[in-house]
């Protein structure tokens, strides 16, 4: 038997690692450092990769919608009651969608559901619809000018009739 220890009975460590692989995981190492040190540098500097620009709000207009019986959603103006649209029953999707999302936040923070949306136009032609109860938005742009051009109209639409919403 021989006194000589063998590097598994010795405790002695052997890197198993070639020297690609040792230069490999040191690149690897300095990508994710040099990762950390940028994003260190932004939030200490306050640098903000915000890529939509500031717009100016063009018109804002304050919306209510309204279930009628066998399905039909009347959207009013808040402030005035008067009737702009009416959605029947089957059709107007994307806007039940947008208006029950909206709704379904109010519900989950107990805000009220009887109370205004606003429809905001900027002047770079985007279109945002808002829930001040609950401070939640939807930039309409994201689903496409076919969608949009559902919120446009509504914007642009003229009162139906003075009196249309009764009961309130």
């Amino acid at each position: 038997m021989s006194n000589t220890a063998t590097p598994e009975q010795s405790g002695a460590r052997t890197s198993t690692l070639d020297p690609s692989s040792r230069v490999l995981l040191v690149g690897l190492a300095m990508f994710v450092l040099a990762i950390l040190a940028a994003t260190l540098f932004a939030r200490l500097t306050g640098y903000s990769m915000n890529s939509v620009p500031e717009a100016v709000v063009v018109d804002v207009r304050e919306l209510g919608f309204r279930d009628l019986p066998n399905g039909v959603v009347e959207v009013f103006e808040w402030n005035s009651k008067s009737s702009l649209a009416t959605i029947p029953s089957g059709e107007g999707a994307f806007l039940r969608g947008v208006v029950r999302s909206l709704v379904r936040q109010r519900r989950g923070l107990d805000s009220g559901i009887a109370s205004l949306f606003e429809l905001t136009r900027y002047d770079d032609g985007r279109l945002v619809l808002s829930d001040p109860a609950t401070g939640e938005q939807i930039d309409l742009v994201a689903f496409g000018s076919t969608n949009i051009a559902v919120f446009s109209s509504l914007m642009d639409a003229p009162l139906l009739q003075a009196d249309s919403v009764n009961g309130w």
